[in-house]
């Protein structure tokens, strides 16, 4: 009885090849958009004729690689085409079903084939990376107050949350005066009453300060201009 040996036969597996692995580029990467382009890579048939088409929505690569952060996801993408490994040849769109359709990828370090199934050599961007970290684009800056409407708080979301929950803090932080504060034009209430300065005199007495006399509202016409009900009442006597 004749025993078949398969030879260098092994189970299903994703392969990677060691020169990526030991390209400067590869080691750039976070570990995030490694196990991204492993999920990439197993897509991939073995002849590449799909290369091209592989596509994979952040839904399904959180399910993936058991996550749920879709945004680190997003993140893990751009820093893959930016290193050179993976280029965009379709755009998201909806489809005609109505179910959405996820872009499409080619991976760089294997052949890939034209419209007229012609082989086309793999192209390898990662090994001409210029030397550049990926930086993740910056977080949108909170919206300045305009000229129409007083902007007194002035909270930025990167302060700790542990000062945040702290009351003195809070208060600190939402009655902040800063110099780029956009005050209200032309506000409807009264302005505040100026300080008064007494005027200096020099005279025969010395130097001293004249302060304002008070004046009376009304003359005073005496007491005798009074009701006789007024003028007899504080004397405790009835009026006949």
């Amino acid at each position: 009885m004749t025993i078949k040996r398969h030879k260098g036969k092994l189970p299903p597996f994703v392969p990677v090849i060691r020169t990526t692995m030991a390209s400067p580029a590869w080691k750039a990467l976070s570990y995030g958009a490694r196990c991204l382009y492993i999920v990439l890579r197993s897509y991939l048939r073995v002849d590449n004729l799909n290369n091209g088409r592989v596509f994979r929505s952040h839904r399904d690569v959180c399910s993936d690689l058991g996550t749920r952060a879709r945004t680190s996801v997003e993140h893990w993408f751009y820093e893959l085409e930016h290193y050179g490994f993976i280029v965009k040849t379709a755009e998201h769109a909806l489809g005609v079903d109505g179910c959405g359709v996820a872009p499409h990828w080619r991976l760089t370090e294997c052949p890939s084939f034209d419209a007229k199934g012609e082989h086309i050599a793999p192209t390898r961007d990662f090994e001409r990376w210029d030397g550049v970290l990926f930086r993740w684009r910056p977080k949108t800056e909170s919206r300045h107050g305009n000229n129409a409407t007083p902007a007194l708080k002035q909270c930025h979301t990167d302060e700790a949350k542990g000062e945040q929950n702290h009351p003195e803090v809070a208060w600190k932080q939402c009655h902040r005066f800063d110099s780029g504060v956009a005050w209200k034009q032309g506000h409807n209430c009264l302005p505040l009453p100026l300080p008064y300065r007494p005027t200096p005199i020099t005279d025969a007495v010395g130097p001293r300060l004249r302060y304002p006399v008070a004046k009376a509202t009304q003359p005073y016409t005496g007491y005798s201009s009074l009701p006789i009900e007024l003028r007899m009442q504080p004397l405790g006597l009835r009026v006949a």
